[in-house]
C-alpha cells in the first residue's frame, strides 16, 4: 500500500519536472525570437548528463520485476523533452559535438524502448542497470559541476530555468522516498543517484538565487 501511495505521489511530483523541462523550453524559444541565440549561459554537459540520470532511472524501471510504472513513463516524457532542448542548443550552436550528443541520446532511447520487449532482465543484466546508475551518477554529478562553470564564466543565469531546477529537486526528494519503500538491496542505486542529485542542483540552484541578486 506504501510502495503505491509514494510511488503515486512521485509520479505526481515528477509532473513538476515535465513542467520546469517544458519551461525552460519556451524560455529558449522566446528569447530566439527576441535576440536570435538563446542558449549561451546553458551547458549541453549539463543537459545530456541530465538525460542519461533520467534514462538510468527509466532503464532501472524496465529492469526490474515486477515493471516498475511509476518511473519508466514520467521518465520518458522527460527524456523526450530533454532531447528537445537538445536539438534546439543544437539548432543553436551549429556544434559537432552537440549534434552527436543528441544523436547518442536519441538512440539510447530508442533502444531503450525496443529492450521493453525482451524484460524482465536476468540478474546480469540487472547488474549492468545498476553499474549504469552509478555510472550516470558520476555523470551527473559533473555535469551539474560544468553548468556552474558556465554560469560563472558568463556572469549570468541567461535563459538557464530555476523553475527546471527546483522541480528536479521536488522530484527527487520523493523519489528517495518512493525508493525508501523498496528493499535496499534492489533501491539502493535509486537512493544513490537521486541523492547525488539533491546535494548538487541543489547547490547550483542557490548559485543562480545568489546571481540573479548580485548587480549585473
Amino acid at each position: 500500500m506504501l510502495y503505491h501511495l509514494l510511488g503515486t505521489l512521485s509520479a505526481c511530483a515528477f509532473l513538476l519536472t515535465w513542467y520546469g523541462l517544458a519551461h525552460q523550453w519556451i524560455v529558449i524559444e522566446r528569447k530566439k525570437r527576441e535576440i536570435g541565440e538563446a542558449t549561451a549561459s546553458l551547458s549541453t554537459n549539463q543537459f545530456a548528463s541530465s538525460f542519461f540520470a533520467f534514462y538510468a532511472n527509466f532503464i532501472f524501471g524496465i529492469a526490474i520485476s515486477p515493471f516498475n510504472h511509476y518511473l519508466v513513463w514520467t521518465r520518458l516524457g522527460a527524456l523526450i523533452l530533454i532531447l528537445l532542448i537538445l536539438f534546439r542548443i543544437w539548432q543553436d550552436r551549429h556544434n559537432r559535438t552537440v549534434k552527436w550528443v543528441f544523436i547518442t541520446a536519441l538512440c539510447a532511447l530508442t533502444l531503450g524502448l525496443v529492450s521493453m520487449l525482451f524484460r524482465p532482465y536476468e540478474g546480469i543484466a540487472q547488474l549492468g542497470a545498476n553499474g549504469l546508475m552509478l555510472v550516470v551518477t558520476a555523470i551527473l554529478v559533473q555535469g551539474t559541476l560544468h553548468q556552474w562553470l558556465t554560469l560563472r564564466r558568463a556572469k549570468t543565469v541567461g535563459t538557464l530555468s530555476s523553475h527546471l531546477f527546483r522541480s528536479i529537486l521536488i522530484k527527487d526528494l520523493t523519489t528517495l522516498a518512493f525508493a525508501l519503500t523498496m528493499p535496499i538491496s534492489i533501491a539502493w542505486p535509486l537512493l544513490v543517484l537521486n541523492g547525488a542529485s539533491v546535494v548538487t542542483r541543489g547547490g547550483l540552484l542557490i548559485q543562480m538565487e545568489i546571481m540573479k541578486r548580485e548587480p549585473q
